[in-house]
């Protein structure tokens, strides 16, 4: 009966990390075709830039380092990530390519 639980388990994290992969790459998808279809908007790209550099100094200060903040996480199993990092990212990126600069 053990291995059902983990069946289960399993089948939950892919449902949920497969509906989030889904959903941001449709999200990306949708912003590009508007940034295709409207090219005037790239003159908008640095203050989309300002935009997301101050909402990360507002707001991402614990979240500033990306990456990092995943690796100590992993180094250190105590410290969390923090769960706006994902909104965060998610949003920023979106923000990126709808205005036409390159995020990867």
């Amino acid at each position: 009966m053990r291995w059902l639980k983990w069946i289960s388990i399993c089948v939950i994290v892919g449902v949920l990390a497969g509906t989030a992969s889904a959903l941001f790459l449709w999200s990306l998808d949708k912003v590009t075709d508007f940034r295709q279809h409207h090219i005037w908007i790239v003159n908008f790209l640095p203050f989309a830039g300002l935009l997301i550099g101050w909402s990360y100094s507002r707001w991402g200060k614990d979240v500033e380092k990306g990456n990092d903040v995943i690796i100590a996480a992993y180094h250190h199993p105590k410290q969390s990530i923090p769960f706006k990092m994902g909104w965060m990212i998610y949003i920023s990126t979106l923000l990126t390519h709808l205005f036409g600069g390159s995020a990867g």
